[in-house]
């Protein structure tokens, strides 16, 4: 495994503001090199040179957002049942690394990691990016992340997700300051509208800034130069997931990609580095 840091952020380049800019997303932190969605993962994806934290957030039984992935805690917890059946309290007993064992076999059993709450986690990552993916199919979920947010004053810091349309129409109406990634079927309308007259010369707002898209998906090639630059004229960034073999990384990058999830940070970053030199 290579162990050495590589700080994305001071790179050339590296203005978010810049077109040029990739971003490199932690996702769940580091979750093939650490206990996911936990700030072990998060520091060891920091220490790798993320820009930015990819997290899963699911409300509490309290309706506290806890940043986990799952329905269930079974998997990475040594808990059993939904995280909806859980109080925070609860839910901040649970051994978040009990399950886990990383690529050179340490095993975190014993290091009683806990879950954290998502103002938890703004609190102790105060100035990092933080792209939120929304489990819970439901009104109640979007209110509290919105709320979350607007604590912690992080909305030009955080972008917003979920595979449930419903909540994020609804997320963008408490929040409308938030950036927020496109819909399944927004994609869907995205892509096909470059075969239509009107879809070529639209340049109607959209309600997404960014496209959070796997390379490919049911038989469509989504990662290609054409694609994301038809994207990048309608001021949408294209983030591709979740990537952890250094040659569809490479191959997503030469495309244009302007981020990239990953498990991986260590082999993402080195090569995040070496595109810099090329633009």
């Amino acid at each position: 495994m290579n162990n050495i840091p590589c700080n994305i952020s001071s790179l050339p380049g590296s203005d978010p503001n810049k077109s040029n800019k990739i971003d490199l997303y932690g996702h769940r932190g580091t979750s093939l090199l650490a206990p996911e969605n936990t700030a072990v993962a998060f520091d060891l994806a920091l220490e790798f040179g993320v820009d930015v934290l990819e997290i899963d957030v699911r409300l509490s039984r309290d309706n506290v957002v806890m940043v986990t992935h799952d329905e269930l805690v079974d998997r990475t917890t040594d808990g059993t049942g939904t995280v909806k059946s859980y109080t925070y309290d609860a839910l901040k007993r649970l051994n978040a690394g009990y399950r886990f064992v990383n690529p050179d076999g340490r095993s975190y059993r014993s290091d009683k990691i806990r879950l954290l709450s998502l103002d938890e986690l703004f609190e102790q990552y105060p100035t990092t990016r933080i792209n939120i993916d929304i489990k819970d199919n439901a009104l109640v979920a979007a209110d509290e992340v919105a709320n979350c947010i607007d604590r912690h004053d992080s909305t030009g810091r955080v972008n917003v997700g979920s595979f449930n349309a419903v909540p994020l129409r609804h997320f963008r109406d408490r929040a409308p300051l938030v950036t927020t990634a496109a819909t399944q079927r927004e994609v869907a309308a995205l892509y096909f509208s470059r075969w239509s007259p009107h879809g070529r010369t639209d340049e109607s707002p959209l309600p997404y800034q960014y496209l959070q898209i796997p390379v490919r998906y049911i038989g469509l090639p989504l990662a290609t130069s054409a694609f994301i630059n038809f994207a990048k004229r309608r001021s949408i960034k294209t983030v591709y997931w979740t990537l952890n073999e250094a040659q569809l990384i490479q191959a997503t990058l030469d495309a244009g990609a302007q981020g990239i999830v990953t498990d991986r940070p260590d082999i993402a970053a080195p090569l995040i580095q070496a595109k810099y030199e090329t633009l």
